[in-house]
């Protein structure tokens, strides 16, 4: 009768990152907007401003390694010149030739160009996302202005 009741706890809910990824893929802009409902236009350009969001934290973190991965690439090279300097009679570029030919800075700059790639992808679509906003915002704007004229038109024209 005394026994203690246990209520059983639920985890917190995992706490998302700021302008986390999309649940859904980016969306198609429609051709015709102007046919657009005024709900379905928003819901639009809401999931357009969520992705656009998204692509600038990513373009961000793509920025940053990038540049990571240039410091990377100056240091592996700075070693392998060091490495293979043949002495003081050797000239700079030789000792810069031979460099070139270093696996290790071969794998630095591969690395640095799949990262330079990531930045550009990101980039363009960043770039997609807000040419589609401005273009759903354009919209939006159109009718807000028309919404005064029709209304004054309205109220005399029964």
């Amino acid at each position: 009768m005394n026994e203690k009741r246990r209520i059983p706890r639920q985890p917190p809910p995992e706490a998302t990152p700021l302008f986390s990824r999309p649940n859904a893929e980016i969306p198609d802009l429609p051709t015709e907007l102007t046919s657009m409902s005024d709900d379905l236009l928003m819901e639009l350009f809401s999931r357009y401003t969520a992705w656009q969001n998204y692509a600038a934290v990513e373009m961000s973190n793509a920025e940053v390694a990038e540049a990571s991965a240039e410091a990377n690439v100056r240091f592996v090279e700075a070693q392998a010149m060091v490495r293979d300097w043949g002495g003081t009679k050797d000239k700079v570029t030789v000792a810069k030739a031979g460099m070139t030919n270093d696996p290790e800075v071969t794998k630095a700059r591969d690395a640095l160009l799949g990262v330079y790639a990531r930045r550009k992808m990101t980039q363009v679509i960043y770039a997609n996302c807000e040419r589609c906003v401005f273009v759903i915002s354009r919209e939006l704007s159109r009718r807000i202005g028309s919404a005064g004229a029709e209304r004054r038109y309205n109220r005399w024209n029964p």
